[in-house]
């Protein structure tokens, strides 16, 4: 009776589709809208990331206005017209919504633009051992008087579409973010392959426990929070190694990257590698080795926009060697942690947002200890 009077519910609120996208897919999907809401998705918008609308004020403004739409709110039709930034529902509520993604056709290589299908109630999702489109069908058990719902009967869903496979949906957005100097600012070029082992998927929507629709009930689901730096940040750390090599006098620590892009790549970002040595008792921290990539132009730091080179780039790409000169003893444990800083110190200085002690703190990827 409940998944009967789910069905209908869904169905009855076909026509509110338009005025609310997600609030429509909330009925039959909560525990992934609840994720979402929490999502850099939902938040990307400039009236939901105090960083981003710090990066939009200090921005040149001219005749083409607010450009960043087309990634940061692509669901808000008028200011994509416009270019005129306003305070709406959509920039609080959906700035990218849940059938924005999931109806990506394809991304254009060349404009590095997202297709949309712009089929009404036709959404793509992937789904191990499922290819094409999926009817509305029960399955008939108990000698036909149970019946269970095998696909969606408010919408249709198309299990075909292999960027939703690879992880290459998102590169329309997340990929070859070029200022217009077309210098990379965010370095995530992750175009994905057949022989690659992780995509954007794999690694920033895992499976988690819990059910994917309430009509259907699932063991797991794939996380619509978006595992990263804002949640689920250890889980980032899986695709990440260390390696502790002891010399004369010092030792280096080797860090493996197994994603398929730069690690700390982004504007402002920092990683950072704490050492502690756990000596008779007493705890020796050594200073920290940070990852960045600082950009300018003619020599001088720059903001992003301005940016047409790299001063200095010490980011994790494949394998990263960092020498500690320092003597490790017999009996020592030295604990190897890896956090990332949303923004460094100095990039929050200079948006402002210095007592924004959140976008500074260090959050931990991976802590691995060893013991000599």
């Amino acid at each position: 009776m409940r998944k009967i009077f789910l069905i209908v519910s869904a169905i009855l609120i076909v026509n509110s589709l338009e005025a609310n996208e997600g609030k429509v897919c909330q009925k039959c999907h909560p525990i992934i809208y609840s994720e979402y809401y929490e999502s850099s998705h939902r938040k990307a918008s400039a009236e939901n990331n105090p960083i981003h609308k710090a990066m939009w004020d200090k921005h040149p403004k001219d005749e083409k206005g607010y450009t960043c739409a087309k990634c940061h709110s692509p669901n808000d039709l008028e200011v994509l017209k416009s270019g005129k930034l306003v305070k709406n529902e959509i920039q609080t509520e959906e700035p990218i919504s849940c059938i924005y993604c999931h109806t990506i056709k394809d991304v254009q290589e060349e404009t590095n633009t997202n297709i949309s299908s712009n089929k009404k109630r036709e959404f793509y999702t992937a789904e191990k051992g499922k290819h094409g489109k999926a009817k509305y069908e029960t399955k008939k058990s108990w000698f036909g008087l149970v019946k269970e719902p095998e696909s969606s009967p408010y919408h249709k869903i198309d299990y075909s579409n292999e960027n939703f496979y690879n992880g290459n949906i998102c590169m329309g957005c997340h990929s070859h973010v070029n200022n217009e100097h077309s210098f990379d600012i965010s370095l995530l070029d992750a175009v994905i392959g057949k022989e690659d082992k992780n995509s954007c998927v794999t690694c920033h929507m895992p499976q988690v426990l819990g059910t994917k629709v309430t009509i259907n009930e699932t063991k797991t689901h794939a996380y619509h929070g978006i595992a990263g730096i804002y949640h689920k940040s250890t889980s980032m750390g899986e695709h990440i190694d260390f390696n502790l090599t002891k010399t004369n006098g010092s030792f280096s620590v080797m860090v493996t990257n197994k994603s398929n892009h730069a690690l700390f790549g982004q504007a402002l970002r920092q990683g950072v590698l704490k050492i502690t040595i756990s000596r008779e008792g007493k705890n020796i921290e050594l200073e920290p080795f940070i990852f960045e990539r600082v950009v300018g132009k003619d020599g001088k730091v720059t903001m992003p926009w301005d940016a047409d080179k790299s001063l200095k780039d010490t980011l994790v790409y494949a394998k990263k060697v960092v020498p500690f000169n320092y003597t490790i003893k017999k009996g020592d444990e030295v604990k190897v942690e890896l956090g990332v800083q949303i923004i460094s110190k100095d990039g929050a200085n200079k948006l402002g947002l210095k007592d924004s002690k959140e976008f500074t703190k260090f959050r931990l990827l991976k802590a691995e200890k060893f013991n000599f």
